[in-house]
């Protein structure tokens, strides 16, 4: 068992993440409503503030504010602090687009109210 409370996808895209102003390019490696775990050999201590843009489009992209809250030798592990409507409808489309069982993500979608700006 692991634990989560949220519905987790496997999901490889472009990613951004800024840290210490500073930017680096990475890639996603799967997405939640409440996280994201991000390939990377950027060192960012744990519980570090970060800001990451999800590039999962041409054309469009997802903003969130997360904190540090896993590191290993591969990357980081997120959870969103906070995120603007528009980029966490787009998240939510994501992950329940990759899972198996939409409606639960769409339940999910109420514990992330207090996250959205």
């Amino acid at each position: 068992m692991n634990g989560r409370n949220y519905t987790r996808v496997n999901y490889s895209t472009g990613a951004s993440i800024r840290f210490d102003n500073e930017m680096e390019m990475c890639k996603t490696d799967n997405l939640s409503l409440r996280g994201m775990y991000l390939k990377t050999d950027i060192d960012i201590p744990l519980k570090s503030s970060v800001n990451v843009t999800v590039y999962h489009s041409s054309h469009s992209s997802l903003k969130v504010n997360a904190n540090v809250v896993r590191k290993d030798v591969n990357g980081v592990g997120l959870q969103i602090i906070s995120i603007n409507a528009d980029s966490f409808s787009q998240l939510r489309d994501i992950v329940a687009t990759n899972s198996v069982d939409p409606g639960k993500v769409m339940q999910e979608t109420f514990g992330m109210l207090k996250c959205i700006y």
